[in-house]
């Protein structure tokens, strides 16, 4: 058996369940160490960032006043985002579950060997396997530590709670200047309707006035005409 660290990393079959579970979680593993970053990267975006918010908040784009970036940063966040965001963890405790799968076969081809009473080398061999059964979780720890660094790296939370800061302040902004122009159109309605009845009241002043000086016309040609009669 190989006793260096690389030998000690490389996947073995032997022929045993655990062999096949090695290469299981291998690929799995690998798999993930490369297909996740490769959607990070493609999916990480603005673009895909203002697709997800547009389908939250529909044609109008209106968000709650009281929405935080840290909200709005979850709520906009696409698939692979949360997927990376949860699955460091997972590879460790999925580690964790092979290494203990694979401590529990071990211990049980050993009680094999010694209720059968075997040759001492075939215990040994035994024994000298079980260190084996702990590549399942060191390839998980390394594999966290992978993941964990490109994402450091990569700062792709970083770079979207940053874009809903700014999304945000650009909904604010917009939403004070709908509101200024709200009050200018409010207050031109109001000028508007004093001007009106400003004007509605000098014509109806205008009116009286004519037809005061109408009836004081008529008084004063009846008054010409009595004095004539009385002379």
């Amino acid at each position: 058996m190989d006793k260096s660290v690389w030998g000690f990393l490389l996947p073995q079959w032997d022929g045993s369940a655990y062999g096949g579970l090695q290469w299981l979680f291998a690929l799995l593993l690998l798999v993930v160490v490369i297909v996740l970053p490769l959607l990070l990267a493609r999916n990480a975006r603005p673009l895909h960032w203002q697709a997800r918010l547009a389908g939250l908040t529909g044609e109008r784009g209106l968000l709650p006043p009281t929405t935080t970036p840290e909200q709005l940063s979850q709520a906009v966040a696409t698939a692979p985002e949360r997927w990376a965001a949860v699955m460091p963890g997972l590879i460790l405790m999925l580690g964790l579950l092979g290494t203990f799968v694979g401590l529990g076969l071990a211990l049980t081809a050993t009680a094999d060997i010694l209720s059968a009473q075997a040759a001492p080398g075939a215990l040994a061999a035994v024994i000298d396997a079980l260190g084996s059964k702990f590549k399942i979780a060191a390839w998980s720890m390394l594999a966290f530590l992978i993941l964990k660094s490109w994402m450091t790296l990569r700062a792709h939370e970083q770079a979207r709670l940053a874009w809903c800061m700014a999304k945000l302040k650009e909904v604010a902004a917009t939403a004070e200047q709908e509101q200024v122009r709200q009050q200018a159109a409010d207050l031109q309605r109001l000028v508007e309707a004093i001007t009106q009845s400003g004007q509605a009241l000098l014509a109806a002043q205008q009116a009286e006035a004519q037809r005061a000086h109408l009836r004081h016309g008529e008084w004063m040609e009846a008054l010409q005409r009595q004095s004539g009669r009385s002379s």
